[in-house]
């Protein structure tokens, strides 16, 4: 058991407390306890850049490198034709979900500008 997470009774009494509509703030609620032997998966948001096509992709993974290997030997369809995909710039997030949303947001400006302004 993690030290600083005060073990399950405790926890369990300031749930009870609570929900008799006492009010607090116990960082008890607040604290994520480890999982002996959890795996927790990153998620990279990206950009990818073609020289010979002078293209730009977004996307999202859990393999960074896995999927750099894909879209450089023609095994994705949107960036076939080229094989000098070069990683310009990535973010890791904790959760798929958040990953995808920072896909999503530099989508939806629909702009070149903003992804060079990102890939520096």
């Amino acid at each position: 058991m993690h030290p600083s997470f005060g073990g399950l009774a405790q926890l369990a009494r300031a749930l009870a407390w609570h929900a008799r509509g006492h009010r607090f703030d116990s960082g008890i609620l607040h604290q994520v306890a480890p999982i002996a032997g959890a795996f927790f998966m990153e998620y990279t948001t990206y950009i990818i850049y073609s020289v010979s096509l002078d293209r730009y992709y977004v996307g999202h993974t859990g393999d960074l490198g896995d999927r750099l290997y894909r879209r450089n030997n023609g095994e994705s369809k949107y960036t076939k034709g080229s094989g000098d995909w070069r990683l310009v710039w990535k973010r890791v997030f904790p959760t798929r979900s958040a990953a995808m949303a920072m896909e999503r947001e530099i989508k939806a400006k629909k702009s070149r500008k903003y992804i060079e302004f990102l890939a520096g």
